[in-house]
């Protein structure tokens, strides 16, 4: 089964332009002339000039500002604006909407062909969240937002395939999907090919391969793929060879983000020397750290120590 329990949704890095999306196309404007067209109460102006705001594009970042205007906008039915609150309430940076009406939005979104509405309309099937839970309409939700390339679409959909939920089962073209949104820079979806890789879901096991993709996830800060990359390089195999300062790099990584496994790696590679200087003190801090926590690991372990 794909390593499941982390369905996160990235900050995708954003093109800081100043564009007007009309009915014709899309238009690069002013600050100024997207601010006359947002007090003049123009849906775009107003979304536009949300967006501005939000992102400090063209002008100094106030997000209240930036959340007032897209509020704005939806008010007067803008659907981008809709799902662009959807996204960031998903994030957790935006709270004046609960997840009812978050899936109202992304349907809505998702009716005017928006990918990212189309995305989070097919999450809330796939998860049950205030709808009934129906994994085939999440997949053909993913299908439509991946065929404008939503790599986060692409990615869920690759998952669906490897579990056969929803569709057929196909884990060979679950990885290519995977694979795809992967190169595109999902990173979801660099982690899931590194564990593809790792396992031999959909491909030949291959770990030199599954150690590229978790590091170019781990560089990007998914701290699922710096605990995969410490087991990889503790282990050590004939394609990827043991070694211990990298594994613990990557453990000492992850658990700064919080990982408990990786907590009580690091505090195991303290108490033996691997890959780090010997330090008893630090070992127990982190194992104490990883049973505060609630790790039930940590605990045995400090128990352990302590006959």
């Amino acid at each position: 089964m794909i390593y499941g329990g982390r369905h996160i949704l990235h900050r995708a890095s954003m093109t800081k332009k100043n564009v007007l999306e009309t009915d014709d196309q899309p238009l690069e404007m002013s600050i100024d002339k997207l601010r006359m067209k947002a007090e003049s109460g123009d849906p775009d102006g107003l979304y536009a000039m949300g967006m501005a705001y939000l992102f400090g594009w063209g002008i100094d970042h106030n997000a209240e500002k930036g959340y007032e205007l897209l509020e704005s906008a939806v008010k007067k039915g803008d659907t981008r604006a809709m799902t662009l609150l959807v996204k960031m309430f998903m994030f957790g940076d935006y709270r004046k909407i609960d997840t009812k009406t978050a899936v109202e939005y992304s349907r809505k979104g998702a009716e005017d062909g928006i990918s990212d509405g189309q995305l989070f309309l097919g999450i809330a099937y796939m998860d049950g969240v205030e709808v009934e839970q129906d994994y085939k309409k999440a997949a053909e939700l993913f299908r439509q937002a991946a065929a404008q390339g939503n790599s986060e679409a692409r990615s869920t959909l690759g998952y669906l395939y490897l579990e056969g939920l929803g569709v057929e089962k196909d884990q060979t073209k679950g990885f290519k999907l995977l694979k795809n949104a992967a190169s595109a820079g999902n990173i979801n979806a660099q982690f899931h090919t590194g564990f593809c890789y790792e396992h031999g879901i959909g491909v030949k096991v291959d770990l030199k391969k599954a150690a590229e993709w978790y590091g170019n996830a781990a560089e990007a800060g998914d701290e699922f793929a710096m605990e995969r990359l410490g087991l990889l390089y503790g282990t050590g195999s004939r394609e990827l060879p043991e070694d211990p300062e990298v594994s613990f790099k990557w453990y000492l990584e992850a658990a700064l983000k919080g990982m408990l496994e990786a907590m009580c790696m690091v505090g195991l590679y303290y108490e033996e020397g691997y890959g780090v200087e010997k330090d008893i003190e630090e070992s127990l801090k982190w194992l104490k750290l990883a049973e505060a926590s609630g790790s039930e690991t940590a605990k045995e372990l400090l128990s352990g120590s302590a006959k």
